[in-house]
């Protein structure tokens, strides 16, 4: 069975070509029905995930913004999910992105 990786997964990507990256899943796209888009005459879209390998704190703009950091985010498609190793997850009780408002608070 294949892995599927969710946000908040830590992996390690081992390509075939020997390179290795590791990190923190930052975004996982929806899946697609490609068939339907095919069918309207629209190219498929491949889904894909990120994958956080580092963050540095931004130099500018600190004061007005509230995004306090550069993250650096690694482009994986979901044929290379099979080269994907799951490490851990991470759980958390507080948001630490708008997108997890709901889930965490309860709201459908």
């Amino acid at each position: 069975m294949m892995y599927e990786p969710s946000v908040d997964d830590y992996v390690i990507w081992e390509r075939p070509s020997g390179d290795t990256d590791e990190g923190w899943v930052y975004f996982k796209g929806d899946s697609v029905d490609n068939e339907l888009r095919i069918k309207q005459g629209w190219n498929p879209l491949a889904r894909y995930i990120t994958i956080e390998t580092s963050i540095r704190p931004k130099t500018y703009n600190t004061d007005t913004d509230p995004h306090k950091y550069v993250h650096t985010l690694l482009l994986c498609y979901e044929s290379d999910w099979r080269q994907l190793k799951f490490i851990k997850k991470r759980e958390h009780n507080t948001c630490t992105h708008y997108s997890e408002y709901d889930d965490i608070h309860g709201n459908e």
